[in-house]
């Protein structure tokens, strides 16, 4: 009874195949060095925490006199007596940030993505969505129960014509996509998506997650840098990456808004965030808002590593379009290699990302504004040191 040897059998599978992940326990805040359970200490360039805000004193400080007002924990669900005032005030500042009517607040990124695309969505709808989204938007749509065509990543012709084949099949039509690709470091075609959303009468849902503090004026997203919200309503963002703290949100026309706080499953059946989080947030958004200096630095930053690494000739780089870097290796073994001599000869702390998390290994480098030079450079000259180990990849390798 309850015997469980097949999980063994299973996590035996992936030991062989070298797909097998180990937890690492950090026990120092997320700067650009931290300290690890054992006492490493190693440069940080595998966080989401491109601002740095995660310790910064002011948010710190705002999430402390929150819990002392209103406690640690909300002990309710949203709809039922989860609601206090710094929620009420976030979701309106969202909203006025993406310039929308209203906004929602989630307890992440990824329960923002499945509750609003099984909210909106049903098995009357057709989605059409990138080939390269988000796990969390691949379960949203799975959640929906809506017909799924995947369109080649950022292809838009085969984009147009798969709604060309189907759109008169269905209720209703929907595009999904993320802006900036996290695992590639590249951005959505936008404005050719918003015009042939525009031509097939589509509803349109972006995911801004890693866009989110890192572009546009105010930092609000690729949508607002590319002053594209005519096409695109309805937008999702998170508080995890750039804000430095946790959390996602949908902000969106008002009905649009309701609706999702009344259908939305991971926001109906879940305990509210803790106001002391969302005290925090607020901060953060205001430090985003006012702080343009630390996206110029995030982006020189981006800019001076992506620029050292080209020079190696042995390193196959994606195009520089974000604060992405990414370095593709021929094989789950020699991007492991690299990743593991990474953390241990050089103390960076940059691990290898192989399937099924992607088709092609590889070691995604994320440098954060509060990064010295002297980090960024040393980064470089560990992969010139490294380099010898690294096969050079025949031309035309597709990432």
């Amino acid at each position: 009874m309850n015997n469980f040897n097949f999980i063994d059998e299973e996590l035996e599978l992936l030991t062989k195949s070298g797909l097998k992940r180990e937890l690492k326990t950090v026990i120092t805040g997320g700067g650009p060095w931290v300290e690890l359970l054992g006492g490493k200490r190693v440069l940080q360039f595998s966080s989401n925490n491109y601002l740095g805000l995660s310790t910064h004193p002011e948010v710190i400080n705002a999430l402390k006199s929150a819990a002392s007002k209103y406690g640690v924990g909300s002990t309710s669900s949203r709809l039922l007596s989860g609601t206090t005032e710094l929620h009420t005030v976030l979701e309106k500042s969202l909203a006025d940030f993406e310039n929308t009517e209203s906004a929602v607040f989630f307890s992440s990124g990824y329960a923002a993505n499945v509750g609003v695309l099984s909210a909106l969505i049903n098995k009357e709808d057709a989605v059409y969505s990138d080939e390269f989204n988000h796990a969390s938007i691949i379960d949203g749509i799975r959640l929906s129960g809506a017909t799924k065509f995947i369109y080649n990543h950022n292809d838009i012709s085969h984009l147009e014509s798969l709604i060309k084949e189907n759109k008169d099949n269905f209720k209703r039509n929907f595009i999904v996509t993320d802006t900036v690709f996290s695992m590639d470091g590249d951005i959505a075609s936008l404005e050719q998506t918003g015009i042939v959303a525009e031509k097939y009468n589509c509803f349109t849902v972006v995911d801004e997650a890693h866009a989110t503090g890192v572009f546009g004026k105010k930092g609000s997203g690729v949508i607002e840098e590319l002053n594209l919200g005519k096409y695109f309503p309805v937008k999702i963002g998170t508080c995890s990456k750039a804000f430095g703290v946790e959390g996602g949100f949908c902000a969106g026309p008002k009905n649009v808004i309701e609706l999702i706080k009344n259908k939305a499953r991971s926001f109906v059946f879940s305990t509210s965030p803790s106001p002391a989080v969302i005290n925090a947030i607020l901060k953060s958004l205001e430090l985003v808002i006012d702080g343009s200096w630390r996206r110029e630095k995030l982006w020189q930053n981006a800019k001076i590593l992506y620029s050292g690494l080209k020079k190696n000739f042995k390193l196959k780089l994606n195009d520089f379009k974000t604060p992405i870097i990414v370095i593709y290796f021929n094989s789950v073994e020699e991007a492991m290699s690299v990743g593991d001599k990474l953390f241990n000869e050089c103390h960076i702390w940059a691990p290898a990302i192989r399937p099924p998390s992607v088709k092609q290994p590889r070691i995604r480098l994320t440098p954060i504004s509060t990064h010295s030079q002297d980090d960024i450079e040393y980064v470089i000259r560990a992969f010139d040191h490294l380099a010898k180990d690294i096969k050079p990849q025949p031309l035309g390798m597709a990432n």
